[in-house]
């Protein structure tokens, strides 16, 4: 996927009072959406709506940025909002905030894909402000990495990082090493936003361990056999960076794409 510049986000206060957005809580979970922004999403469209009261926000698929021709299932447009999701769990917990996350919690709303319900003041897990401190710095980097194989202990914690989302992940050696985030051939929405959440940790878990990543465009490369028997939902390049390589070109977070050939900046 190719990202480019940063849409404003889309924000609806359900509580139209100064009193209930201007609360510490309603602060925090302002402040989440807005971290939501670096998440990365298809050809940057950022196909999310955020509708927050006192002590809820729900996430909401904004279809009128699906891209038909890209996308015409959608399956791109709810990995974006999944990313969206995962980076703003993240910042509430590393803002001590505690929500419970409710998946589709109206099937009479297929377009509201999950609500983080507040549930009180939580203690940050350890790393959270790590993958914190990793949503603002996190780039693609399409510059060639070092001769040097990732070490075996952070590709498993890339794996882990992906697993505790619900996904199922593997590492693929190949002309550069890979961890491959999958889905079940039979794929419902709720799976391709599960998809969404393990690229985002994945992209953070890694920042965080100091190593460069980019999104892979072209998923049709990777065999069933290396998805485990499911859909390859998406997948990340991992590498050590190259110090002494070309400067990095300074550009916005890349994000999930359609299959096209090779590996492109994207969302």
């Amino acid at each position: 996927m190719i990202f480019e510049e940063h849409a404003m986000v889309a924000i609806h206060y359900a509580d139209r009072g100064a009193a209930a957005r201007s609360g510490p809580v309603s602060r925090s979970l302002t402040q989440a959406t807005f971290a939501a922004l670096n998440a990365p999403s298809v050809l940057d469209t950022q196909p999310w709506r955020w509708r927050i009261t006192e002590h809820r926000i729900g996430l909401h698929a904004d279809w009128a940025r699906q891209l038909a021709d890209l996308d015409p299932d959608g399956r791109l447009l709810l990995i974006s909002c999944g990313a969206a999701l995962h980076h703003a769990r993240v910042a509430l917990a590393a803002d001590g905030v505690g929500v419970d996350v409710v998946r589709f919690p109206d099937p009479g709303d297929p377009s509201l894909l999950s609500e983080l319900r507040y549930t009180g003041p939580a203690d940050p897990a350890p790393g959270i402000g790590s993958l914190h401190r990793a949503i603002a710095v996190r780039r693609s980097d399409q510059r060639p990495f070092a001769d040097r194989p990732v070490p075996d202990g952070e590709l498993t914690l890339l794996r882990n990082a992906a697993e505790q989302t619900g996904a199922a992940a593997r590492t693929v050696h190949r002309d550069a090493t890979y961890v491959v985030i999958t889905a079940p051939v039979a794929a419902a929405a709720s799976d391709w936003l599960t998809a969404g959440e393990a690229l985002s940790a994945v992209l953070l878990t890694a920042t965080a361990a100091g190593l460069a990543t980019s999104p892979v465009t072209d998923l049709t490369a990777f065999t069933p056999r290396e998805a485990e028997g499911g859909f390859p939902a998406a997948a990340v390049r991992v590498g050590v960076a190259d110090r002494f390589g070309p400067p990095r070109q300074a550009g916005p977070p890349a994000g999930p794409t359609a299959s096209a050939p090779g590996n492109q900046e994207s969302p």
